[in-house]
């Protein structure tokens, strides 16, 4: 795989993780801005007046839940309880249901998710059942209506769920547009933006950050202008357009730096875009400029993740410049600060490992890189079963989805049945339904008996092929070793001993310079057709694989292609004989088919080991082919023989001119 191209799209999911961070940190700071115009110990004493309006006292909730938003998540829910208490003393729908969306805030901002969305579901109920009451909070009750939509939007968004989130930003779309709520239009625009660009869609994320662009020009909105120039940025780095990507870069810090009271991870972010920008164009010294800034307006938001994720930028530049200790350092203080992410870990780790490697210190550069491969694999396997989890929510999803249609067409069944006839016609139905049943059912039992009479066939079939292609590939790997052993100690030998006597021969005779001159070079054919037979041996059946195992075999034989660059992950323990065989003329067919047919510059061999189950992969840059097409070589034919003999499964992924990927997957017996 292309691993440029996945940590690309892993920062732009830090990046959306940042914004959708980033507007609620600033929404709760206005909340708190707002509600602390009174003092906070005035509000919690105009409770106790015994003669506070039922408005004043609605309010007086309302400003103390969200005084205590981010502070004490405890008083923050005490108080919007009390609210809750309050419009169920009055029987309004509509204070329930704005109370009901507070403790949603409340749990979003406490990261406990599912919590938030349940009592969002909870207002918007209330907020129907306020619509249908046909109170006097009507205007309210819309607004009302467009926050849900965009906080459970918000919500999906951060839980990978992205079509759920566009569906609830369109909706908060249209309410705002109908509104004429013009903020509330750009922060759905840049919602589903920043969502087309975490999903790599750049046409439709594009599409929607000019829409933002123009409509800040027509209201003179400035931080909308630099919020839709910042995405265009990152649509033109991605793609490579560094000069298209400055451009925009600079109108977006352009504009924030001039503002007024503009958040710090606003700064921080366009300043971490720039620094990345001066990284891939390059230059250094500028991109030191702007990585010191963003450490700098990250502090200022005190959040641990901006400012470790800040550092790391820092750690990078430091690391590009050759200033290893300050990489070194800097990286020390990015862990120190905040390590629970295990990608930015991993990525510490290498610059520590990296600065000591320039630096000299062997012990440290070994000991970090250990932590480096760590963090990998950790990060690894924390999206594996962040996807298995996905995967099971999905299946459960569409379970529930089919259990409750069947039950809808249970009971449409039954009320067309008791519509349509009485009790005598239900009966004859019944009948004529069972003798039906009757009969398709034998019918059935006769074509399954069939069918596995037919598959058993099938299936002994097979049973012979894999037995008669195993006994094949023993053949041959016992044929190969046989030549192998032979050409080495056999003809290897008796080269050897020509290329003595001769040297003997050579002691007690005169010869003039000509003969000297043919007997030399006699010498150097005889000792290259050694070398030749050795390789030849060696590809035959390499020795380190009988005596060391697939990975040094692997190892050796692509360190003798400069092309060729080879990876091993997990477990080394050895594997049976002839699997390891199998593995190693695989790969070796698959490498030379790269270069020999393919024209590939870059080859990458890659295996994973699991104690139930090895992979390997090999990836080249070449011509590519369609693999629908039947090939007329053998080679191809071969490995699907030999994966076929072990159960394996073999997928390719090629097209013509975009490089050939070739993914293998065995199981392994114990």
């Amino acid at each position: 795989m292309n691993f440029s191209f996945q940590n690309k799209k892993y920062f732009y999911i830090k990046i959306r993780n940042w914004i959708i961070n980033g507007i609620l940190f600033s929404i709760s700071s206005c909340l708190y801005a707002q509600n602390n115009s009174e003092n906070i110990d005035s509000l919690e004493t105009r409770l106790n007046t015994s003669s506070i309006a039922d408005n004043d006292l609605f309010l007086t909730y309302k400003k103390l839940t969200n005084a205590y938003l981010n502070t004490d998540t405890e008083k923050s829910l005490k108080y919007a309880r009390m609210g809750v208490l309050f419009g169920e003393k009055k029987n309004n729908p509509y204070q329930i249901a704005e109370f009901y969306y507070n403790i949603g805030n409340t749990y979003c901002y406490a990261n406990q998710m599912d919590s938030a969305i349940f009592y969002y579901e909870q207002a918007f109920a209330l907020q129907k059942q306020a619509e249908k009451k046909g109170t006097e909070y009507g205007e309210e009750l819309d607004f009302l209506k467009m926050r849900l939509f965009r906080s459970i939007g918000i919500i999906n968004d951060m839980q990978g769920k992205y079509d759920l989130a566009l569906d609830n930003y369109h909706k908060a779309l249209e309410l705002a547009e109908k509104k004429n709520e013009v903020d509330e239009s750009l922060a759905s625009y840049l919602n589903m933006a920043n969502i087309y660009l975490k999903m790599l869609n750049h046409q439709q994320a594009e599409e929607y950050f000019l829409k933002i662009e123009k409509l800040s020009l027509e209201v003179n909105d400035s931080t909308g202008l630099a919020d839709a120039y910042l995405g265009l940025c990152n649509i033109s780095l991605f793609n490579k357009n560094n000069s298209k990507a400055l451009e925009y870069g600079e109108k977006s810090n352009g504009i924030l730096t001039v503002l007024p009271d503009i958040p710090s991870y606003k700064l921080m972010e366009v300043n971490q875009k720039m620094t990345e920008i001066w990284l891939a164009v390059p230059d250094y010294n500028k991109a030191l400029k702007y990585a010191q800034e963003t450490v700098k307006y990250a502090q200022q938001t005190g959040i641990k993740s901006f400012i470790a994720s800040s550092l790391y930028t820092l750690s990078s530049c430091y690391l590009k410049q050759g200033k290893y200790r300050e990489s070194e350092a800097t990286a020390f203080q990015a862990l120190e600060t905040d390590s629970t992410d295990i990608y930015i870990n991993s990525i510490l780790y290498g610059n520590i490992t990296l600065s000591n490697i320039w630096m000299g210190n062997s012990a440290k550069s070994i000991e970090y890189y250990r932590k480096t491969t760590n963090a990998i694999r950790a990060y690894s396997n924390k999206n594996f079963q962040s996807s298995i989890s996905e995967m099971e929510i999905k299946y459960e999803t569409e379970k529930k989805e089919l259990k409750i249609a069947a039950l809808e067409e249970e009971k449409r069944l039954i009320q067309w049945l008791g519509i349509t006839g009485g009790f005598v016609l239900l009966l004859a139905l019944t009948t004529f339904f069972l003798l039906w049943r009757w009969t398709v059912q034998k019918k059935r039992v006769v074509e399954q008996q069939k069918q596995i009479a037919e598959q058993q066939v099938i299936q002994l079939e097979k049973e012979k092929q894999l037995v008669a292609t195993q006994a094949v590939l023993d053949g041959e790997t016992q044929e190969r070793t046989r030549l192998a052993r032979d050409l080495h100690d056999g003809l290897g030998s008796m080269l050897t001993g020509v290329k003595l006597n001769l040297l003997e021969m050579k002691k007690g005779v005169r010869l003039d310079f000509t003969d000297v001159e043919r007997f030399d070079k006699a010498l150097e054919l005889l000792d290259h057709s050694v070398y030749e037979m050795r390789r030849v041996a060696h590809h035959l059946m390499p020795d380190s694989l009988s005596r060391f195992g697939l990975k040094p075999a692997v190892h050796d034989f692509c360190s003798n292609l400069p092309s060729v660059r080879f990876s091993y992950y997990g477990d080394e323990s050895r594997l049976e004989p002839k699997m390891e065989v199998m593995i190693y003329r695989s790969i070796h067919e698959l490498v030379n088919n790269a270069l020999k047919h393919a024209g590939a510059e870059r080859i990458m061999v890659q295996i994973i080991q699991e104690s139930d189950r090895i992979a390997f992969t090999v990836e080249d840059d070449g011509c590519g082919f369609n693999p629908s097409v039947e090939t007329q070589g053998m080679g191809l034919q071969n490995i699907h023989t030999r994966v076929a003999s072990y159960n394996g499964i073999i997928n390719i992924d090629s097209k013509a001119g975009e490089g050939t990927e070739i993914n293998v997957e065995l199981r392994i017996e114990n």
